[in-house]
């Protein structure tokens, strides 16, 4: 476990959620790792192939509810995005949310992430890890400021 590249993200989160829930701060959960085969499923099942930062991250702890900050769906919630009007992505699939206004993280089937807001989408131009330390952590610190943990 401590081999997986983003275990230093995870660890990271993991202690702010920790001391953010023992503060009765908010509502902060991470879920138990997902398997290989749990990974391997979802991909054969839907025609879906996740970044490999994603399946590391499916390996640490799959998926995570941190209430209004952001959350990372278990393998089990990941389905197809009901988004046919988008011609230019062939298939899609709703992998978290995050802000709890209703903007959403989604991969297509090569793996590539999209911000959905409201109606309009694009290409992020970051990688999972990004994600994780630009949007999860620093919101996971706001949070700690805020509740006089730092």
């Amino acid at each position: 476990m401590q081999n997986n590249p983003l275990y230093e993200q995870y660890s990271q989160i993991r202690e702010y959620c920790e001391k953010l829930e023992g503060a009765a701060y908010d509502r902060y959960k991470l879920y138990s790792p997902a398997t290989e085969e749990d990974i391997c499923s979802l991909e054969n099942d839907n025609g879906v192939i996740l970044p490999e930062e994603l399946k590391n991250w499916y390996m640490l702890s799959n998926g995570f509810d941190m209430n209004s900050t952001a959350d990372i769906l278990p393998i089990s919630s990941i389905r197809a995005c009901p988004f046919g009007d988008l011609e230019e992505l062939d298939k899609c699939f709703i992998v978290g949310h995050y802000i709890g206004d209703g903007s959403m993280l989604v991969i297509d089937n090569c793996g590539n992430f999209y911000e959905f807001d409201h109606g309009y989408h694009r290409l992020y131009k970051m990688s999972f890890r990004d994600f994780l330390v630009n949007w999860v952590i620093d919101r996971l610190e706001d949070n700690m400021y805020d509740a006089g943990l730092m």
